[in-house]
């Protein structure tokens, strides 16, 4: 069956994510009485087995489980289809477990791909991007190697916040716009959807040299992105229940449905027959 770009959201977190709010029910309560919603899929920050929680933003290896059951208890509460996801940070020692555990053993529908943290040059230590300040800059090649890795590895249903570098790198210099280059035509390559995500409008502005702006889901991103003929999702990013479809402007439903409008910007479809989703056909 296929549902349109503005009836699923895929990008969801609850309380599970350690910086989120809200049971996995609330999220599609809300969904509910918002009424436009047909499917929410959540996407939880994946754990890892054999590694700490890093920067406070994963459950726990041991939450699995619980987690899994409330998503599939949800499925069908309101007339909304639940889906089971995850949300993998590119770790490349974890793609056997991203594959065969949660895709395979675990049965999810779908994994969403991202690149949160690097190794700080400053403090030696797991780090979110957003978080270093001005000792990312000479990270971002290896920002860019990392995230088109991911793209590549042929496990994830589209590329979350894939401009999340734009938080730090405060330029739309020739470097920023080599980085979106790059990773716009690895996307093109592997046929894999790129996320215009509403988190990043839902933040506070920050100060750059060209100005304030939100750190990220930055415009000349995506014009880039539309130029070059990527496939282009939507995602809330929700962490919160009240944000599960994003926050509506102006009428639209939320600030990413109108940035895209604005730009002129279609986004993807989707196509689902059971639990399995895809990008449908244009």
């Amino acid at each position: 069956m296929r549902y349109r770009y503005n009836e699923v959201n895929l990008h969801t977190h609850s309380y599970y994510c350690r910086h989120g709010k809200g049971e996995i029910v609330d999220y599609v309560n809300v969904a509910k009485a918002k009424g436009l919603l047909k499917v929410l899929g959540f996407s939880e920050h994946a754990p890892l087995p054999d590694r700490t929680l890093d920067y406070g933003t994963r459950m726990a290896y041991s939450e699995l489980d619980d987690y899994e059951r409330d998503v599939k208890r949800a499925d069908g509460r309101g007339g909304i289809k639940v889906l089971l996801g995850a949300e993998c940070d590119w770790i490349e020692d974890e793609a056997g477990y991203y594959r065969d555990e949660l895709l395979g053993e675990r049965g999810y529908s779908y994994l969403l791909g991202s690149v949160h943290s690097m190794v700080s040059p400053v403090t030696g230590l797991d780090t979110y991007i957003s978080r270093m300040g001005i000792a990312f800059r000479p990270m971002l090649p290896e920002y860019v190697r990392k995230y088109t890795k991911m793209l590549s590895s042929g496990l994830f249903l589209y590329g979350c916040h894939p401009d999340l570098y734009m938080a730090d790198y405060r330029m739309w210099d020739e470097n920023a716009k080599a980085a979106a280059k790059d990773i716009g035509e690895c996307a093109k390559d592997c046929g894999v959807p790129l996320e215009m995500n509403d988190n990043g409008l839902r933040k506070c502005l920050i100060d750059t040299e060209e100005g304030k702006r939100h750190p990220y889901t930055n415009k000349e991103f995506w014009l880039m992105m539309k130029d070059m003929g990527v496939k282009i999702a939507m995602g809330s990013d929700a962490h919160m229940p009240q944000d599960v479809q994003g926050n509506e402007t102006e009428g639209f439903p939320s600030a990413t449905i109108k940035l895209s409008q604005d730009i002129g910007i279609k986004l993807v479809d989707w196509e689902i027959e059971g639990n399995q989703i895809r990008v449908a056909d244009e």
